[in-house]
């Protein structure tokens, strides 16, 4: 968050819920990938009509992994640099998908076959 009190307070509640992972916040992009397992692009970059990425390739350098909140489009140039810096890659696509099929339960109450959905929607792509 570009805010450092939101950035903070978010920080603060998820180390309330007692994992072992360590959440830390940071002002710049490159020093909070430095040494990271993973790195999250939460920001609108990478966007239709924005463009960019919130993060250079070289800083990408050690992470395993990469995920970008992004899903139009959903092969971001985020993810490209991750994939290219030989990270796995989960595409914002994910989100959006899981958002859907969450709220199609919340406003229908009805079940979502989720395979026959995604299958449904992939076969589109095809």
């Amino acid at each position: 968050d570009l805010d450092p009190a939101k950035a903070e307070g978010l920080a603060t509640a998820l180390r309330a819920l007692g994992s072992d992972t360590r959440i830390e916040t940071f002002t710049k992009a490159v020093a909070a990938a430095e040494g990271a397992d993973g790195i999250i692009n939460c920001t609108p970059l990478g966007m239709v009509g924005i463009g960019g990425t919130p993060l250079p390739v070289e800083a990408m350098a050690g992470a395993t992994w990469a995920f970008d909140a992004v899903y139009t489009p959903a092969d971001t140039q985020f993810l490209q640099d991750a994939e290219a810096a030989g990270l796995a890659v989960i595409s914002g696509y994910e989100l959006f998908f899981g958002q859907g099929v969450d709220a199609w339960g919340i406003f229908t109450g009805a079940d979502l076959d989720h395979a026959a959905l995604r299958d449904a929607i992939q076969g589109d792509k095809a």
